[in-house]
């Protein structure tokens, strides 16, 4: 018996020090009055303002009340005084934080109000402020999904011709790059990005607007060169060479664009003002991985046929028509600047409108219009307060997709509805959770 005693003893004394380890304010108020207002209301006011989120405060109740009050009158009073500082916080605070009026008659027994109680109460009301809230953690496209980097060691004080995985040529003239101080090291790492088809402009977390005019993309990479960590640039004077391959359309119209971030960090792209040279057949061949002339290669080949030689003759031949498959079809350029370069042309339509799309602002999502006839994703205004997205400038009567997407805490939500374009169309798109293999596909399908 004396052991039980003893634990709830000591249970009793732990719950007053942990309450009492609380601060408390008291909040006076005027003889026989239940009013809060003046000096009472601004000490309330005052000391929710300095709480920190999350900690707890007491607020104490004092006050002279008239002895020819009985008992349950008095408890009234001082019930009434609970209740107004209680609507006040609830007034000035937020609706996530606690509030408890408690009778610490019993300073080591605090209990939630008992209105039924016939005994003098001593109130409290204990306040436990919300949690700070914490904003949602969101992830980029092109950081959750990103597209694959390809890797080159070159010699810059050499000629180099580096192939991309999906078709593009860097031809890197010797010492065209150096470091930041102009020295040209032995040994230089070139990284290249290529990006081809509107899912992976999309994917990219890119777009093909310059000034918000509309572009019709023939490719887009990313060019960047290092040693050692050291970052590496264009040469002044000196220029890279080009090669973007192109499809059965061909535009005569392309220009180079190079991408550029603002200070809010809203990407765009500027024209660099260069023309791009249309070849239908690229100029360049190789024997035997020597360079010759378009004239020698064919007169080679021509040779070939006319002997007629003997299968090991044939195989040659064929190895040597392989080893020109890369001379396609391509846009020629030269770029003096690293980083994203794109080759596009201006899509100027008059019949166009503005399409508003809504969203919801939760998942802060980024909207892209992504074309279906054509290499073109257009970027919309977002407005957080209005939840819409605004497109300008869209010509009437394509097809289009409207592409939402969001990554908040690892999580992916995409939208992808199919639209055709009318005058001042309105639409409401609606993101869902979905998977990082299934966003992948929905960006495969837009290329």
């Amino acid at each position: 018996m004396k052991l039980l005693l003893s634990l709830l003893l000591g249970v009793t004394l732990i719950a007053y020090n942990a309450d009492q380890s609380i601060p408390r304010h008291n909040v006076f108020f005027a003889y026989n009055s239940t009013e809060l207002k003046g000096s009472p209301a601004r000490v309330v006011e005052s000391v929710y303002s300095q709480l920190s989120a999350g900690e707890k405060v007491r607020f104490g109740i004092n006050g002279p009340i008239s002895g020819v009050h009985n008992t349950l009158e008095k408890n009234r009073i001082n019930a009434e005084r609970a209740n107004n500082i209680v609507k006040l916080l609830k007034t000035i605070g937020s609706e996530n934080d606690t509030l408890l009026i408690q009778d610490v008659s019993n300073p080591y027994r605090p209990k939630p109000l008992d209105i039924a109680s016939n005994k003098p109460w001593e109130l409290e009301v204990l306040l436990t402020k919300a949690a700070a809230w914490e904003a949602p953690k969101f992830t980029s496209i092109n950081a959750f999904l990103p597209l694959p980097v390809q890797t080159f060691t070159i010699n810059p004080q050499e000629d180099n011709r580096l192939v991309g995985n999906q078709g593009t040529v860097i031809n890197i003239p010797a010492y065209t790059l150096a470091l930041l101080n102009g020295s040209v090291p032995s040994e230089m790492t070139v990284e290249l990005t290529e990006v081809y088809g509107n899912g992976q402009i999309v994917q990219a977390n890119l777009h093909t607007c310059s000034g918000g005019r509309m572009l019709n993309s023939g490719g887009t990479i990313h060019i960047d060169a290092h040693t050692n960590g050291k970052q590496a640039r264009v040469a002044t004077g000196k220029e890279l060479e080009l090669e973007f391959p192109h499809g059965e359309t061909v535009s005569e119209n392309m220009e180079i664009f190079n991408g550029r971030y603002d200070r809010q960090g809203n990407f765009d792209w500027v024209p660099e003002m260069k023309t791009v040279r249309v070849s239908e057949t690229r100029e360049t061949f190789f024997i035997n991985g020597k360079k010759v002339t378009k004239e020698e290669y064919y007169a080679s080949i021509q040779e070939w046929e006319n002997r007629k030689a003997a299968w090991e003759r044939e195989q040659e031949i064929a190895e040597q028509v392989a080893a020109n498959d890369e001379a396609i079809d391509a846009y020629l350029l030269k770029s003096d600047q690293l980083g994203w370069i794109n080759c596009d042309e201006f899509m100027d339509e008059e019949n166009v409108t503005d399409v508003i799309v809504m969203v919801d602002t939760t998942l802060r999502p980024s909207v892209r219009m992504v074309f279906d006839d054509i290499s073109s994703v257009m970027n919309g205004n977002y407005n957080s307060r209005t939840g819409t997205v605004t497109f300008s400038g869209v010509p009437v009567g394509r097809s289009v997709r409207l592409v939402g997407y969001s990554i908040m805490e690892d999580v992916p939500y995409m939208a992808n509805t199919s639209v055709t374009i009318s005058p001042k169309l309105k639409k409401d798109l609606s993101l869902t959770p979905t998977t990082k293999p299934q966003m992948e596909a929905e960006l495969a399908s837009l290329n």
